[in-house]
């Protein structure tokens, strides 16, 4: 048990869990129990009569699934006895909301109770989950997973903050560059773990001759791909492609590209008519913003209210500085793959790719020592979740391990 001291449970509205019984001991990492609470968490958001309609809460459920648990467990097999650390608090972020839930669902794996500060911003997807929480961890057999999450919502309050980081075994922070630095202001216990999802920067890379060589069974299904990295989260995700870069020749690419952006347009079309008015404005703003303060942005091509391109002449650092929203994207040819180095910083995290030799990508980082790209993952699986994260083994980071001779 942990006492929670009444000035600071005044000052939160408690979401979900009990202040009196929960507790902070830690578990077994990868308990049973705990893949089981999640597979039944799986299962009832699909069982929701909204969930097919809603990218974010089939990709979460399809995550949760016991066969991708058990997968992700295999991934991270050890020998060892692996165990939480304790406490964990966590600072959810606002740009996706719904992502509190994989930073609930690691926590709970790697054996620790969870203390959530969720955002204030919410969206229909992040209710529902909330909800089917309420439900399962209300069942007498999830009782004991119920005492190992505190689920709070409160305005920035360093006093509230200050307790919780004063207790916690481990952190997990999202929303930022500055948001990190403000909470690491906090003391903590001594040998309190940090995982820290700072401001990063992904972005694609296709071959133009591949995109050329496919037929339109094929195309269309890398569309589709790129559709669902560009639209599935506006943008706001840390994975989500803000630039795509062209390899090939000049008319190789001028081909590709009208082939790839006509169908990705239509399928926008189709699929984003929830577009207002708002998100175009910004685009348009954003757009403006572009042309005068980038240097290298030679064209801009209004395709649809879904969707614009900004074409720049060069890559640099700079680059990450201009970022889209809703279907924005910025586009940048080269030749060779070398010509990426200039672009490659600690910020960038993911790169997408089509047609690219992975493995080609993997001797550019380590030809160039390079400081960024912590994920080579093909398009349509930009924003995939997994264990192994911005660089981090997450799991890992949320617990202990063992040692027995």
């Amino acid at each position: 048990m942990i006492h929670i001291p009444n000035s600071i449970q005044t000052q939160c509205e408690l979401v979900l869990g009990d202040w009196t019984s929960f507790h902070c001991r830690p578990e077994t990492v990868w308990h049973e129990r705990t893949i089981d609470f999640l597979t039944s968490l799986s299962t009832e958001i699909r069982r929701h009569p909204e969930a097919k309609s809603s990218p974010d809460l089939m990709a979460l459920a399809f995550w949760l699934r016991k066969s991708h648990l058990l997968s992700m467990r295999r991934e991270c097999h050890t020998a060892e006895l692996s165990m939480g650390l304790g406490l964990t608090f966590h600072i959810c972020p606002s740009n996706v909301p719904i992502n509190f839930a994989y930073s609930l669902a690691f926590a709970l794996l790697a054996g620790n109770s969870c203390v959530l500060r969720l955002s204030s911003k919410s969206n229909r997807a992040t209710e529902i989950v909330l909800q089917t929480l309420t439900d399962l961890i209300n069942k007498p057999e999830n009782f004991s997973i119920a005492k190992r999450i505190l689920l709070l919502s409160y305005q920035y309050n360093d006093d509230i903050s200050a307790f919780w980081f004063s207790k916690a075994a481990g952190k997990v922070i999202w929303g930022g560059d500055s948001t990190i630095n403000k909470m690491r202001q906090f003391p903590t216990p001594p040998r309190s773990r940090e995982v820290a999802f700072a401001d990063r920067y992904s972005f694609c890379v296709i071959n133009a001759e591949y995109v050329l060589s496919i037929d339109n069974n094929q195309l269309q299904s890398e569309c589709q791909n790129i559709f669902n990295d560009i639209y599935q989260l506006d943008q706001a995700g840390c994975s989500s492609p803000q630039l795509c870069i062209w390899v090939g020749s000049n008319n190789s690419i001028l081909q590709a590209k009208g082939k790839i952006w006509q169908n990705v347009s239509i399928i926008a079309a189709k699929k984003r008519t929830d577009v207002n008015d708002i998100q175009v404005l910004n685009k348009f703003v954003n757009t403006c913003d572009a042309i005068i303060d980038h240097d290298q942005v030679t064209k801009v091509d209004i395709i649809s209210p879904q969707l614009t391109l900004i074409t720049v002449d060069k890559l640099n650092i700079a680059q990450h500085q201009f970022r889209g929203t809703s279907g924005q994207i910025y586009e940048a040819s080269i030749q060779s793959l070398d010509e990426l180095v200039p672009l490659i910083n600690e910020k960038v995290q993911t790169l997408s790719y089509l047609g690219i030799d992975k493995y080609a990508l993997q001797e550019l980082i380590i030809n160039n020592n390079l400081t960024g790209i912590d994920r080579i993952v093909p398009t349509g699986k930009a924003l995939n979740m997994h264990n192994l994260w911005d660089g981090y083994d997450i799991i890992a980071g949320l617990s202990r391990t063992i040692t027995i001779e």
